[in-house]
């Protein structure tokens, strides 16, 4: 997910949303509750024009929308996800309050709400929410695409508490959902969650699973290179990886694994052009020091 690019400003502006934008901001809304390994909503706004606007214009642009309770609450959370995409966590509070205080039965606003305490290291505050987005979704009707995006949430966050099979049966839930449309982000941090738990043959599973609906996906690639690695198969794992280090993807760890590749396969001169590029581009991290200090490590 890409993050936010608007300023707070813009971010602060009144809607002029008609209802077909908010379905469309509904369906995006699905996707910031998501939390991978890179997916932030991208909220677009409405510019204004240079040109002259008649009065009649203005009069309709302005005029408030018959919008039900949830295309209100809808606008607010959206609104709120920008917010939390930012970084902005006292903003993000607010608009989940707004939110709900409009439509008290909007489980995603839990799900966020969920998220904002977590990222606050709120834990308990965070469960509760969890626990009532869900058995809000169970109460209220709901779409199986939302009801995956609360459990993939709900999944992720006891997977950062450590809760491993918990959260395996979160996701699972949230694959088996009817009409859930990211199945491949799910499928990504279960093999994630399966790593930390040290279930190497079920995360391979599960990175492939994503690599199913997304084949260049970076993450599932460079998790399926790391397990090829630790595995001993070092051309494999470099083939895994394939692209990536030379695409504005790369990352620390991902320049690092490919130096070690590199370095295993006796690619003298790929090595020390993925360790001059981690240099550059990366010269804060850990994985640079390591490089300038030439500190291998084998696995």
């Amino acid at each position: 997910m890409s993050p936010v690019s608007q300023s707070t400003r813009s971010l602060s502006q009144p809607s002029t949303m008609g209802s077909k934008q908010l379905k469309a901001f509904s369906a995006e809304l699905r996707l910031i509750l998501l939390v991978l390994a890179g997916c932030m909503l991208v909220l677009q706004m409405q510019g204004c024009g240079s040109r002259a606007t008649s009065q009649a214009e203005i009069d309709r642009l302005t005029q408030p929308e018959p919008d039900s309770v949830r295309q209100r609450a809808i606008r607010r959370i959206t609104l709120a996800s920008a917010y939390f995409a930012q970084e902005q966590m006292d903003a993000a509070m607010q608009e989940t309050r707004a939110a709900l205080q409009i439509d008290p039965d909007f489980a995603q606003a839990y799900s966020l709400l969920g998220l904002i305490h977590q990222r606050n290291n709120a834990m308990d505050l965070a469960q509760q929410s969890f626990e009532t987005a869900i058995r809000l979704t169970a109460r209220v009707s709901t779409s199986g695409d939302e009801i995956g995006a609360v459990l993939h949430n709900y999944g992720w966050f006891l997977c950062q508490q450590g809760k491993y099979s918990s959260a395996q049966y979160q996701f699972a839930m949230a694959i088996s959902q009817p009409g859930y449309r990211q199945l491949g982000q799910t499928w990504l941090v279960n093999g994630v969650c399966q790593v930390r738990a040290k279930q190497p043959v079920q995360a391979r599973n599960s990175f492939e699973k994503a690599l199913g609906f997304a084949p260049n996906d970076p993450t599932a690639r460079f998790e399926l290179a790391m397990l090829d690695w630790q595995d001993g198969n070092a051309p494999q794992a470099r083939r895994m990886l394939g692209s990536i280090n030379s695409s504005p993807q790369a990352t620390p760890a991902s320049l690092w694994l490919g130096v070690l590749l590199a370095r295993t396969l006796k690619l003298d001169t790929e090595m020390n052009t993925l360790g001059d590029r981690l240099a550059q581009r990366f010269a804060n991290s850990p994985q640079a020091a390591l490089w300038l200090a030439r500190k291998f490590d084998d696995k």
